[in-house]
């Protein structure tokens, strides 16, 4: 299993595009428990791809945590990360 970052343009997220990225899930987390995928992609418009890419970066970072699984996946925030 290759454990290099995709190049693929599709997966790609610049620092400014992660942090506004950040930014609309952080927001939308002060009035909602959990966020998700399509909600992030609406409130950004990025793709599915970089999406799961921007979720596995904030969980590396302990900013969000993973819940649920397929349809069900909803990201969190962890406890490290609220205040």
């Amino acid at each position: 299993m290759n454990s290099k970052p995709s190049t693929d343009s599709r997966t790609r997220l610049s620092e400014e595009t992660f942090t506004r990225c950040m930014d609309a899930a952080l927001v939308f987390l002060k009035t909602n428990l959990s966020i998700r995928n399509s909600k992030l992609r609406e409130l950004t418009g990025i793709e599915y791809d970089q999406a799961i890419t921007f979720f596995n970066r904030a969980i590396l970072e302990k900013i969000l945590v993973h819940k649920g699984h397929s349809s069900a996946t909803h990201y969190i925030l962890s406890n490290r990360s609220k205040k």
